[in-house]
């Protein structure tokens, strides 16, 4: 049985990046069909949750150490958790078996980016399988903090000299993070909702919109926690990963 991702993200020029899923046709703003397959982790001891696990598997060129890639998946599953009740989220290591794996590819190392590459990241929603919720990012583009163009020398001082004026389109990470983490746990596109994450293009944005919470919530319920906490907990997520 071959598995397709459930989302990938494409340069279009007309309209910019565009997040791709199959049976578009079939969604609408009203009453999305979503996917029948959710996490279902075990709950621990007294605990109304159960942990889902990550894993990143292979780094980034585009930041000096994997603690920026580490730190990028905590903020985007972490926005997700935040708003749910029965899961939240756990990173393992070493020869632990990981829920959901991540890792960066160029186009030489990933048949897909091979075939198409302009594609940012794909992912596959849950499906009771080894590679359900795993996220693929395309490492053959350069991903940065905000997505803003950076000076070329800097990404490319073999090729660029230190007085170039040439910039580098970069692509945010956490927002495509939080796009994919969002088909990683079962979560269609929202074909209309522009502001919202799920939205099938590319827009930059790291804060969910309502019709975000509520899909999600719809899988693993309401998080008894008040808005001025999560308030508080994104911007200090998004803070820490601003000021590394």
């Amino acid at each position: 049985m071959v598995i397709k991702p459930s989302c990938v993200a494409t340069a279009s020029r007309a309209r910019g990046i565009k997040y791709h899923a199959p049976n578009m046709s079939e969604l609408s703003t009203e009453a999305i069909e979503e996917w029948k397959i959710k996490w279902q982790p075990k709950k621990v001891r007294r605990q109304k949750y159960g942990y889902v696990t990550y894993k990143l598997i292979s780094e980034s060129r585009s930041f000096p150490d994997s603690s920026f890639e580490h730190q990028a998946i905590a903020i985007a599953l972490r926005t997700w958790g935040l708003r749910t009740r029965d899961i939240r989220f756990k990173r393992v290591r070493g020869n632990s078996k990981a829920d959901i794996v991540v890792k960066f590819a160029t186009d030489e190392e990933d048949s897909y980016f091979k075939k198409k590459k302009n594609v940012l990241a794909y992912a596959y929603f849950p499906n009771n399988s080894p590679i359900g919720g795993d996220m693929v990012f395309n490492d053959s583009i350069w991903w940065s903090k905000n997505g803003t163009p950076v000076n070329a020398h800097e990404l490319m001082p073999d090729q660029y000299p230190p007085n170039t004026r040439t910039k580098i389109k970069t692509y945010n990470l956490i927002h495509v993070m939080i796009h994919e983490g969002g088909h990683a746990l079962g979560l269609k596109h929202h074909p209309t909702c522009k502001e919202c994450i799920m939205f099938p293009y590319y827009s930059g944005k790291v804060r969910l919109h309502t019709h975000d919470v509520g899909r999600i919530q719809s899988f693993y319920g309401k998080r008894s926690i008040s808005k001025q906490v999560i308030d508080y907990f994104r911007k200090r997520m998004v803070r820490k990963w601003g000021n590394q």
